[in-house]
């Protein structure tokens, strides 16, 4: 029989081996399946999701699939097996994607689709900008500077739901225009969102053409970049055509302040991979995600969807946007 003494510390031990295992619980794992880690903007949100997602108590397993769409598939696969309670997918391809969904929903882990919409499945949530506005941010931009002439427009990938919705973005603020001074001599998607492939269209359209556009209205800077650097080597000034982009990459930013990119789209990416985290630790403990006000068709349902607001970027207001975000410093930009 234990004396009242080793009976009181075996109940000292309990409590505190109890506390002490309260202490050490295991931090809720939450996926992130990127399409690659080579754009600047994706190495950015790596590390603002993590950070935000260690704030609130998760663990971030970041992956990123290099341009193969069968190796994210199976990232998440991986991601699933390692303890992921929660997925968020920036996908390579909008359509084999599904495969996730339908793995993930298989094994009671939910997705938000991030920043990219995937079809043809019963998808958790999606997390994006409104990417319509961003097509009629830049069209209104360059209108109001140059409301005739002859315009260009390079459009992403048409495999990525978001080139389809910018580019409808532009042709409706064009269409309510009703100008007939403003003539389209140039309408394409660009395969990859690739800065090489729009070179090349351009490199197409002026020497066939023999003409320069007035404006281009191109989706992403990445393209503009590319088609910029054509300009330059066939010795058009800067500010000769009016040139759009999205996302303040770093070299559309410089672009903008030697005056050979007009403006650009920024969409805090900050803001984005904060909201990302905050929304799947919700969605692991089944809270209500209050912010998810807006719907997206996918083919097959209604998604719930939380749009943030983009912004139009331009030489007045670099410093107190992108600037100020700590998206790009001061220094990288001007060269101080």
């Amino acid at each position: 029989m234990k004396s009242p003494c080793a009976i009181k510390l075996s109940v000292l031990c309990i409590v505190f081996l109890s506390v002490l295992s309260c202490g050490k619980q295991q931090s809720v794992k939450i996926g992130f399946l990127f399409p690659n880690m080579v754009s600047d903007r994706y190495n950015k949100e790596k590390v603002y999701f993590t950070q935000k997602l260690q704030e609130l108590g998760g663990e971030a397993m970041i992956m990123s699939a290099d341009y193969d769409d069968k190796k994210q598939i199976s990232q998440a696969n991986e991601l699933i097996k390692k303890g992921a309670k929660v997925l968020v997918v920036c996908c390579l391809n909008l359509n084999s994607a599904a495969a996730i969904i339908r793995d993930a929903h298989d094994n009671n882990v939910k997705v938000i689709a991030y920043d990219r919409l995937i079809r043809n499945c019963d998808l958790d949530y999606y997390l994006s900008f409104d990417n319509e506005k961003v097509g009629k941010l830049m069209t209104d931009y360059v209108t109001k500077i140059k409301p005739d002439g002859k315009y260009i427009l390079l459009g992403g990938d048409k495999g990525d739901q978001n080139a389809v919705w910018v580019k409808k973005g532009q042709l409706d603020a064009l269409a309510t225009l009703n100008s007939k001074n403003i003539n389209v001599v140039y309408n394409i998607f660009v395969e990859d969102w690739s800065g090489d492939n729009a070179r090349n269209e351009m490199k197409k359209y002026l020497d066939l053409s023999g003409n320069i556009p007035d404006v281009v209205l191109s989706s992403y800077d990445g393209m503009s970049t590319g088609a910029i650097d054509l300009f330059r080597e066939y010795n058009i000034p800067p500010g000769r055509i009016l040139m759009t982009g999205q996302d303040a990459e770093l070299a559309a930013c410089r672009n903008i302040v030697q005056g050979y990119q007009t403006m650009t789209i920024y969409k805090s990416v900050k803001n984005l991979a904060y909201k990302a985290a905050e929304i799947a630790i919700k969605i692991s403990k089944n809270e209500n995600i209050a912010e998810a006000k807006g719907k997206v068709w996918n083919g097959e349902i209604d998604v719930p969807a939380i749009l943030l607001e983009p912004v139009t970027v331009d030489i007045n207001n670099l410093k107190t946007t992108v600037v100020a975000d700590g998206f790009h410093s001061e220094s990288e930009i001007y060269g101080k």
